[in-house]
């Protein structure tokens, strides 16, 4: 029997704060493939387009450059979400204080 193993792959960026993959959209993937192909034409060397993306390690946004996302293997992780996003408290006192 022969068995191939598929490695999967993700363009991604390393975080600059905790240095973890982050998955670039595909938006970002196809705008970093049009800049590399709009260099090769004119021959023109470019720093490349900047991006701003939030980890899903440490929650941080941070700005990157389209130069700076490398294929990583394996799948992406999991947003996690965090306690302070997932706290609505802040709804229930203005619709008090619309209320009263």
């Amino acid at each position: 029997m022969n068995q191939q193993l598929d490695k999967q792959t993700y363009a991604g960026v390393v975080c600059r704060c905790c240095r973890q993959a982050i998955p670039v959209p595909a938006i970002v993937v196809s705008m970093e493939s049009e800049l590399a192909n709009e260099k090769s034409s004119l021959g023109e060397g470019s720093q490349g387009r900047v991006f701003s993306l939030r980890c899903r390690a440490c929650d941080k946004e941070m700005p990157y450059r389209t130069n700076d996302i490398v294929d990583f293997e394996g799948m992406p992780r999991p947003r996690i979400w965090s306690a302070r996003r997932k706290s609505g408290s802040g709804s229930t006192d203005l619709s008090r204080a619309a209320s009263a």
